[in-house]
């Protein structure tokens, strides 16, 4: 376990903290990090527009993993982040998912964001929310 863990990551401060965490414990147990972010079809963004977003918060924390000496995979996906986090896990064979308990476009009124409940719900993995 823990060998191949999958980060979600949408360029919020929780996905850099998520980052962090899962940088610290990939060194401690030689894991490789799966960087994923999901581009969401229901955003009023171009795909041109969201895609360039993604490559660049995907850059910096691959970079971040790379200076680490920790082995790193990246993959993008246009589609609904609730439900292609599913598909994701299986096809990354992510043994583990750490990942911010909130995004960049949580409400402050709830504890944990849509997108981390889905999760929660959907994927049948050890979680380690951050």
């Amino acid at each position: 376990m823990f060998k191949r863990i999958l980060l979600p990551i949408d360029g919020s401060e929780n996905s850099k903290k998520a980052a962090d965490k899962a940088i610290e414990l990939a060194k401690e147990l030689n894991s490789t990090i799966i960087v994923t972010n999901i581009m969401d079809q229901s955003v009023d963004l171009s795909y041109n527009e969201q895609e360039a977003k993604s490559n660049e918060f995907i850059k910096k924390i691959v970079d971040l993993i790379l200076k680490n000496n920790i082995n790193v995979e990246s993959m993008v996906l246009f589609g609904s982040p609730m439900y292609d986090i599913v598909t994701i896990a299986r096809k990354s064979e992510a043994d583990s998912i750490i990942m911010g308990k909130q995004g960049i476009n949580y409400s402050n009124s709830r504890v944990i964001g849509s997108f981390t409940e889905a999760t929660l719900k959907n994927v049948n993995l050890p979680i380690i929310l951050i």
